[in-house]
């Protein structure tokens, strides 16, 4: 013989569930001020923040943000009207071959203060794309990272030289199979290379 024992819970009432509401209500809000806004904002009203040192995380991200912010062409944003140069502006349409499993850089030599257009595609395949520059002679690791993406198969804009150097693209292929890779640059440098 079975015998079977109902337990029945009963529903919360109309106090309890508006308890449990204020309740979770003020942990997030504590939740926010305390962790939330001095992390991602810089701002910490109760010094929370500063004492666990979650203040830190905003100013590391803000040093970056304003060590290079990428604009886009179309708002406009802090863009000169103009521009003026001492040379001839160049233009070159170059095509590289991104072997399987291998990367290659393509590089413009630039002065502080030069810009170029560009406009590369590839045959199709994406490509991991690191847009650098470096200065004259760089030490291990020296370059400026403008534009990182994992799968690109084009990319287009305008890059205004910050420093003298070699400016431009790294490629890398992760496929079985070679990459064509064609880049038309318009603009002001001393010419563009493979490197």
């Amino acid at each position: 013989m079975t015998t079977t024992v109902t337990v029945e819970q009963p529903l919360p009432g109309k106090a309890e569930l508006v308890r449990a509401t204020l309740i979770s209500l003020v942990v997030a809000i504590l939740l926010l001020v305390t962790f939330v806004l001095p992390a991602e904002y810089g701002v910490d009203p109760l010094g929370v923040g500063d004492a666990l040192g979650l203040d830190k995380l905003n100013a590391a991200s803000s040093a970056v943000a304003a060590e290079l912010v990428p604009v886009d062409i179309e708002s406009g944003l802090d863009l000169p009207a103009l521009a003026r140069a001492s040379t001839t502006i160049s233009n070159d349409t170059v095509t590289v071959v991104v072997p399987a499993y291998e990367g290659i850089e393509l590089k413009a030599d630039m002065l502080a203060g030069q810009a170029l257009v560009f406009d590369w595609k590839t045959d199709g395949s994406a490509l991991y794309t690191d847009m650098h520059g470096e200065p004259p002679n760089p030490g291990k690791d020296e370059f400026t990272s403008y534009w990182k993406e994992q799968e690109q198969v084009a990319g287009q804009g305008m890059l205004l030289a910050r420093f003298d150097g070699t400016h431009g693209w790294y490629w890398q292929n992760m496929t079985e199979e070679d990459i064509t890779v064609t880049v038309a640059v318009s603009g002001f440098y001393q010419g563009i290379h493979e490197k």
